[in-house]
């Protein structure tokens, strides 16, 4: 039997499973001696999120919690008080026990889970030469500039006068609704030759977590997008590849 503990719950819900729940219903959480970890992918494989936890775990080797339902995790672990949580991993089910609440959240076996086919240092050597960085505020604005432009899913990222804006907009489409937003007022980089373009529903994944500042790396040349979010004991990466128009 080993043990799990969570010295953030909120944490854990807010910066590791909410991100990956925004994705995906199911994952593979590795448990390490020092850390959780998991790699998850959409269903067509263009966003990509990765969430590593500095943790320290009661375990000699890699567990894996291969997770059924991400979202039901959530709802129990709500269900608890204490901020500090022990759990126990009894091969096929994880348990928590208080004198208020418990419970048994049953795991899935491994192999069933389909582990994704991404080796992420390769993404991690991309050449991203261009950045900037954003404010929680900036996406939270974002969000909701995109219930103006309903009609759209994408947005566009461009620079002018050294700063960096984004438009909700189709460029392929004609009468659509638009909201621009100055997102950086600067960037380090050479400045953007062209508009870039991708899902919405990277931003919504990052919208979702609490941070002050993301970073935001783009290689222009292969339109791929990663964004970074360091926060106390975990870094989150999503990355999405663009689409062109």
């Amino acid at each position: 039997m080993s043990q799990i503990k969570l010295n953030s719950k909120n944490g854990f819900i807010n910066n590791f499973l909410s991100p990956i729940g925004k994705l995906t219903e199911n994952t593979v959480i590795k448990v390490r001696p020092s850390e959780l970890f998991s790699l998850s992918t959409s269903s067509d494989g263009t966003l990509i999120v990765t969430c590593s936890m500095k943790q320290v775990n009661d375990v000699t080797e890699t567990v894996y919690l291969n997770i059924p339902d991400i979202n039901k995790l959530v709802k129990v672990l709500s269900c608890i008080t204490d901020e500090t949580v022990e759990l126990l991993y009894n091969n096929n089910n994880i348990e928590y026990k208080s004198k208020n609440v418990g419970f048994k959240y049953h795991l899935l076996e491994d192999g069933i889970i389909e582990p994704p086919s991404v080796d992420i240092n390769k993404i991690k050597n991309i050449d991203f030469s261009f950045r900037f960085e954003i404010d929680s505020n900036t996406i939270n604005q974002l969000v909701k500039g995109s219930t103006f432009t309903t009609d759209t899913n994408k947005i566009y990222f461009y620079t002018k006068d050294s700063q960096v804006y984004a438009s909700l907009t189709d460029r392929q489409r004609h009468n659509v609704d638009s909201f621009t937003l100055q997102v950086a007022d600067k960037y380090t980089g050479e400045q953007l030759a062209k508009e870039l373009a991708l899902s919405f529903e990277t931003i919504r994944i990052v919208s979702s977590i609490r941070f002050e500042k993301l970073t935001i790396n783009i290689n222009p040349e292969l339109n791929v997008f990663l964004f970074k979010i360091d926060t106390e004991d975990t870094t989150i990466m999503v990355v999405s590849s663009g689409y062109v128009g």
